[in-house]
């Protein structure tokens, strides 16, 4: 397979140049990451673990929430406790 004879536009200077403000972790487009479905997958694992296993706490007491959407505050701290003793 020859390489140099392949299609160049994604390399012109003059094409035009827009980033998105979006948080994208996985990519997109005609690259997408292969293991975005497994990090999902993972992800959903680990929360079930987590919210089964544990009781979650905030230590600061409660947080009022505004709709339509969330927004959480940064450093938000939290006890996490095991719900049995085998941890």
């Amino acid at each position: 397979m020859n390489f140099s004879l392949g299609d160049g536009r994604r390399w012109k200077k003059d094409q035009k140049q827009t980033t998105s403000k979006r948080f994208t972790p996985f990519g997109g487009g005609p690259r997408l990451c292969p293991g975005s479905e497994l990090a999902k997958v993972e992800a959903a694992f680990f929360l079930h673990y987590m919210v089964l296993n544990f009781r979650w706490k905030v230590e600061c007491g409660d947080i009022p929430m505004a709709y339509p959407y969330v927004e959480f505050k940064r450093q938000l701290p939290l006890q996490i406790i095991p719900i049995s003793s085998k941890y």
